[in-house]
């Protein structure tokens, strides 16, 4: 091959990365945010439902197995900042924004989970 076919061959792989690039940011940002909610569950029993898309910091208390779990709320994310099980993985889990990271607190049976707001009537057994 010649120089100039290589070059050709560069400057049509770099248009297609830039147009494909190009692409996914439109889609992306054009894309509705989906309305999420935190269900906050003991022992299997959903006690709370928080909305997610309401921008200002709320604090929780949820009645645990063993004890008060303490949820705080802002800018769209959750987390647990204080229980009294004795690993402390909930709080080091810090705050969640995904749909796909749940928060567990194994010592006072919470379990809190993002879902889409449309999910909510839907039972995961």
């Amino acid at each position: 091959m010649n120089k100039k076919t290589i070059r050709n061959d560069i400057i049509l792989i770099v248009s297609l990365l830039l147009v494909a690039a190009i692409g996914l940011i439109i889609v992306f940002s054009t894309r509705q945010k989906e309305n999420l909610v935190a269900r906050v569950s003991v022992q299997n029993e959903v006690v709370e439902v928080i909305d997610l898309n309401d921008k200002t910091e709320r604090d929780y208390e949820i009645e645990g197995l063993h004890g008060i779990v303490h949820i705080h709320v802002k800018d769209g994310a959750i987390a647990v900042i204080e229980s009294n099980c004795p690993h402390q993985d909930c709080v080091l889990m810090g705050y969640i924004k995904e749909t796909n990271r749940p928060i567990i607190c194994a010592y006072n049976a919470v379990y809190i989970v993002i879902v889409g707001n449309s999910d909510i009537d839907v039972e995961i057994g």
